[in-house]
């Protein structure tokens, strides 16, 4: 053992004094208003206002917390309620609230999300949107069979590449295909935008590959890069390339990758009122690797020969090839590593409830809780812009503070360091405030 001993204290301590810096965002913005603005208030004048649970909620998951159960450690940590003016529910209170809230509840954090998505877009009066499904396994009785051969829901997502934020989620049952309603998921989404703000620019992976989207963003002048199926007859269009329509994939840098190139031609689909563009990756591969890519084999993929083809589907004129399949690919950083984060940093990839409803507003209050982070990554100091949520706790909510009450006045004693960093922080915080 080393030479210590273990003693307790009746001080009022906190490992989470960073913690104030989410919440001085919440209360310049008047988040607490918002929620009880939008959200059903108790029948009874004995129950909790919504700001209640939806603040609790949302400090518990930036604190790291991935289940309702996870709401104790904010609960008994005096400190930290007393220094936010917080109550903290029970977590068989939260449930409850939950499932009596449900659907109505996701409506209102839509209507929340729009000032979020206002104060990072600033005068913005357009965004590239980034749409994905993604799963969410579970083993409640709500949770249906996956084509991923394992039970859960499959919510769709859509981002502002611009901002990380999230517009808008569609919660859905397990078994219900990516593909299903792609287009009235896009509506759903600039539907949920603030006024005057549109979108210009769209981005899907295969489940976007439709008549309709396409036919759609055409005529209303949508710039898309959707990747394309490898039907028969986009196969037959590929095969009718020359040697000569390919040209040398560059990098971002403008230098040639090796073994890659990139063709480009018209193609339309059936019952489509357009012809559209085609971008056309050809990569060569070699030996076992060529088996062990065939095992992988989707519809977004083909083999023929030595070389592995993909698609990009697209009217964006004004890249050139090379250009196109970088932006296209961009989406993994704006769209699915934002997914990672919305799951695994903020709770999203468990549900807590055999309630579907109930699982549906919980998810969307993981998305506004992350919302609430990407707001503040935007404003913090540059050292912070690109910082996943685990860094943020340790770098800045996970510091010890004392909490004293002294003339009528509330005091956070912290490290002089410590104290630095988050007057820094605070600073930047307090240029935030939605619009009366």
């Amino acid at each position: 053992m080393l030479p210590y001993q273990i003693q307790t204290t009746n001080d009022l301590l906190t490992s989470r004094a960073g913690l104030i810096c989410i919440a001085q965002l919440m209360n310049n913005i008047g988040f607490a208003g918002l929620v009880d603005r939008y959200f059903p208030h108790p029948q009874s004048n004995r129950g909790f206002e919504p700001s209640v649970f939806v603040t609790a909620l949302v400090i518990m998951l930036h604190e790291g917390g991935s289940c309702l159960d996870d709401l104790r450690h904010i609960r008994k940590d005096g400190a930290l309620t007393q220094l936010l003016s917080i109550k903290v529910p029970e977590s068989d209170s939260m449930g409850d609230w939950l499932r009596r809230v449900g659907l109505d509840g996701v409506k209102a954090t839509e209507e929340i999300n729009k000032p979020l998505l206002q104060l990072a877009l600033h005068d913005r009066r357009s965004i590239t949107l980034d749409i994905d499904a993604t799963l969410s396994a579970s083993q409640h009785r709500t949770a249906e069979w996956t084509y991923k051969k394992c039970t859960g829901y499959m919510p769709i997502v859509g981002h502002v590449a611009e901002t990380g934020q999230v517009v808008a989620t569609d919660f859905r049952a397990g078994n219900i295909a990516p593909a299903t309603q792609n287009l009235e998921f896009i509506h759903q989404c600039e539907k949920a935008l603030p006024a005057g703000v549109r979108v210009s620019k769209l981005r899907v992976d295969a489940a976007g590959y439709q008549v309709a989207i396409l036919d759609e963003c055409i005529n209303r002048d949508i710039q898309f890069a959707i990747r394309a199926k490898m039907n028969q007859s986009l196969k037959a269009m590929v095969e009718e390339q020359s040697g000569d329509a390919w040209q040398p994939l560059l990098d971002r840098q403008g230098r040639e990758i090796q073994d890659e190139s990139t063709c480009r031609f018209l193609h339309s689909m059936n019952q489509s009122q357009h012809a559209f563009t085609v971008i056309v990756q050809r990569k060569k591969i070699h030996g076992q690797f060529v088996l062990d890519l065939k095992e992988e084999t989707t519809e977004e993929i083909v083999y023929q020969g030595e070389y592995m083809y993909r698609a990009i589907a697209t009217n964006r004129d004004d890249l050139s090839q090379s250009e196109l399949v970088h932006w296209y690919n961009q989406r993994g950083e704006t769209s699915e590593n934002r997914i990672k984060e919305l799951k695994l940093d903020f709770g999203a990839n468990r549900m807590p409830c055999n309630d579907f409803a109930a699982n549906a507003l919980y998810f969307s209050l993981c998305a506004l809780a992350y919302n609430l982070f990407a707001l503040m990554r935007l404003v913090l100091p540059v050292r912070f812009e690109s910082c996943r949520a685990k860094t943020i706790r340790w770098r800045l909510y996970a510091l010890a503070g004392k909490v004293v009450m002294h003339g009528r006045k509330l005091y956070l004693k912290v490290k002089s360091a410590h104290r630095a960093l988050l007057e820094e922080a605070l600073s930047a915080l307090g240029k935030l405030a939605c619009a009366p």
